[in-house]
């Protein structure tokens, strides 16, 4: 069963210049503060080191964390944030239909003043870019976004544009979403379910 699902893309047609002044004042802002305070984005695999990172802030926002074997064997490259020698943020992409899509994003709290993910996502596109793909995915849009997904979806929009699009789904899924989107009593019972706040 067809259900509308939404995601962000970067167009990476141009030069990365041009890319730079398309992006929202505030995302430039936050690239240009990064760099300001030192921070700088390294490409590992070393996905050990900062697993911990990930289970941090995927429990703060009220998200199971995935199993570490799960993010190493599902993403392209792995990207970590740096301030001074602390790593702070992190980000991987992985391939959908050949295109590179964001796969996670986290970052410590203590360091969100610093704009960490402003830069990853930067270093991501341009990751992108330079390998020869003319599209960067940010890995999803929610429609009808209640909660904190808004605020993401708020970010998001400072990169790119919406795309809408419809997908299929196994029919009690596509029904759920539906129900999940459109109603606030199975939002709220699907946070629950899920032990989200």
């Amino acid at each position: 069963m067809k259900d509308v699902v939404a995601t962000v893309i970067v167009d990476l047609n141009r030069s990365e210049e041009e890319i730079l002044e398309g992006l929202h004042k505030d995302a430039r802002w936050g690239i240009r503060r990064a760099q300001k305070d030192g921070l700088i984005v390294k490409e590992s695999s070393d996905w050990d080191a900062i697993y911990k990172i990930y289970c941090d802030s995927m429990v703060s926002n009220s998200l199971n964390p995935l199993p570490l074997d799960v993010l190493r064997n599902n993403s392209r490259v792995l990207f970590i944030c740096y301030k001074e020698e602390t790593p702070i943020a992190i980000a991987a992409i992985h391939m959908e239909d050949e295109k590179p899509t964001l796969f996670i994003n986290a970052s410590l709290k203590d360091y969100q003043k610093f704009q960490p993910n402003n830069l990853l996502y930067w270093e991501c596109m341009l990751w992108a870019k330079r390998n020869g793909y003319s599209q960067f995915d940010f890995g999803g849009w929610q429609v009808n976004a209640k909660g904190h997904l808004e605020g993401i979806n708020k970010f998001k929009e400072k990169w790119g544009k919406v795309i809408f699009y419809e997908k299929d789904f196994p029919f009690f899924k596509a029904i759920g979403r539906k129900l999940i989107r459109k109603f606030k009593f199975f939002w709220w019972l699907n946070n629950k379910i899920r032990g989200r706040k």
